[in-house]
């Protein structure tokens, strides 16, 4: 699971109390050794499979990464420290060896020397001998010429037979036309142009930033979707925002949802019906497209913060807000009751497996995620911008 799915998920199944002991235990041990490593042995008495970038880290950046500025290093210390079973208490560390990089020698290279240039020789062309025409066979030549155009014009209008001279009178028989028959033409069928939006039918896909599927960028969610730019047999390149684009495995999408969409109306309606929506100030609908200082004027400073390649999250209470560009695109209640058989009270689900289901309207999308480590699920209203 990537490093961001894996915070995030931490953060919607254990208590705020957990999360800042946590903080806390890592901030301590980063002031004492300054090391990632050391830290991850010492929470979760395993070394990292892959060693850090930058091991060394001090606490006044960690402090800085949970105050919501961006690190590389401490994403990734982060989003596999909790997918690792934490400690209860701190345990030994593990002491590791420095390794020295030899620089590889440069070998020198030597010139070789110039080719001997050799020397043209010019030869000159020998001067031809001018031949001397041949006027007397000419003049012979063109003397025949004329006797015989002569003679032919003689026997052709004197000596033949005067007969043969008047031309013969015919009779043109009428040509009868035989007209083609017309082929009728069978009307084409109606060829239905296949849909460029395609969206997420597995609980999680990966979505990378390069055609080799080498560099991971983003884990998408069951339902997301995106617009298609280019596709092949096995993959497709897609829009994840206006600046940025990446691939994904054709095995895991779908451009197909069963039945139609339904009314704005009708899953607004049931939203406010089913789910908590007392944080709402005004509607719903006003709340997509907020930006980061408006929720900080509403609601005040977010609990928790967290950011990828692609979005950021900004975490009140029991839901959160997922920004792009600095615009709300996406409301997620984190623990609720809702069920595949609930969902289906408001529409037929368009798309669904055993843990999740999805109904879009209009203008945006409903997903649930059941969350088997708290048996309960998360709703996400999402902007169906495509």
């Amino acid at each position: 699971m990537h490093r961001s799915l894996q915070a995030l998920q931490y953060y919607t199944s254990h208590s705020e109390e957990d999360i800042r002991r946590l903080h806390e235990r890592i901030r301590l041990s980063l002031v004492s050794t300054e090391s990632l490593t050391d830290t991850m042995i010492r929470l979760t008495g395993q070394t990292p499979l892959v060693p850090f970038k930058q091991d060394t880290v001090t606490a006044e950046e960690w402090s800085a990464f949970l105050a919501g500025k961006h690190h590389d290093e401490l994403a990734d210390f982060y989003g596999t420290l909790v997918a690792r079973p934490i400690l209860e208490e701190d345990g030994p560390v593990e002491s590791k060896e420095d390794q020295e990089e030899i620089a590889p020698s440069l070998s020198r290279t030597h010139r070789e020397p110039e080719a001997v240039r050799r020397k043209k020789i010019k030869t000159r062309p020998e001067p031809r001998v001018k031949r001397k025409i041949p006027w007397g066979w000419v003049a012979l030549l063109i003397l025949c010429f004329l006797l015989g155009a002569g003679g032919t014009y003689v026997y052709s209008n004197y000596i033949a037979s005067p007969s043969s001279s008047k031309p013969k009178s015919t009779i043109e028989q009428p040509v009868t036309v035989e007209k083609s028959k017309e082929k009728t033409k069978e009307p084409a069928p109606d060829i239905k142009e296949e849909s460029n939006i395609l969206y997420v039918k597995t609980r999680n896909s990966n979505i990378y930033s390069d055609s080799a599927l080498t560099d991971l960028l983003f884990e998408a969610d069951f339902g997301d979707g995106y617009r298609v730019l280019e596709t092949t047999d096995s993959i497709s390149k897609v829009e994840l925002t206006d600046e940025l684009t990446g691939y994904i495995k054709n095995t895991d999408t779908t451009k197909s949802l069963n039945g139609d969409a339904i009314a704005d109306e009708s899953l607004l309606t049931w939203i406010s019906d089913n789910l908590d929506t007392s944080f709402v100030t005004e509607t719903l609908i006003d709340l997509i497209g907020k930006t980061a200082e408006d929720l900080n004027s509403t609601y005040g400073p977010p609990e928790r913060t967290f950011s990828d390649e692609v979005n950021t999250y900004l975490f009140y209470g029991n839901h959160f807000f997922t920004l792009q560009n600095n615009k709300v695109i996406a409301i997620d209640w984190a623990e609720t009751a809702i069920t595949n058989a609930e969902l289906a009270t408001l529409a037929p689900l368009q798309l669904e497996t055993e843990m999740t289901g999805l109904v879009t309207s209009n203008s945006y999308r409903l997903q649930r995620f059941e969350q088997t480590e708290t048996s309960t699920s998360r709703v996400r209203l999402a902007e169906q911008n495509l």
